[in-house]
């Protein structure tokens, strides 16, 4: 007599990747592009001032006379807090639910309007076309990333 033992369920599937990652890139063990030891901070400093301090500051105090809200420690925040803290409409970006994570501040870089898209009557001026340049993104993202206060 042949004994069937009770098939045992499959096991869960593994989470998805967080939302703007390839997959692929993520379960080949290929180095993801943020990661990269080519970043040019300096640069991403240049390149924050050409394309983003027409409207934003970066300091560690103030709120800035810019249209824009201060982006100092803006990565890992939940998408409209600064914008809140700072006195705009943020109902937009809020309603993105975003946290502000290396993948999506490099998705919304490139094309901010498929992130975060317009609403008619939005009054906040957000009018950033994206950056064609992978090396600005990752330049930017670098310098971004090292606006925070020091422990």
């Amino acid at each position: 007599v042949l004994k069937m033992s009770a098939a045992t369920p499959p096991p869960p599937p593994p989470p998805p990747p967080p939302p703007h990652v390839p997959p692929a890139a993520e379960s080949s063990g290929q180095q993801l592009p943020w990661a990269s030891p080519v970043v040019d901070i300096r640069r991403g400093q240049a390149v924050f001032k050409k394309h983003c301090s027409q409207c934003h500051t970066a300091r560690p105090e103030g709120r800035g006379s810019l249209l824009g809200p201060n982006l100092w420690g803006v990565m890992g925040t939940n998408s409209g807090s600064n914008m809140k803290a700072w006195g705009g409409s943020f109902a937009r970006l809020e309603s993105a639910f975003l946290i502000w994570t290396e993948p999506n501040m490099l998705a919304f870089l490139e094309r901010p309007k498929e992130i975060i898209p317009f609403r008619r009557g939005d009054t906040s001026c957000m009018n950033f076309r994206g950056m064609d340049r992978e090396a600005d993104r990752l330049d930017l993202l670098g310098f971004l990333k090292t606006l925070v206060v020091a422990p």
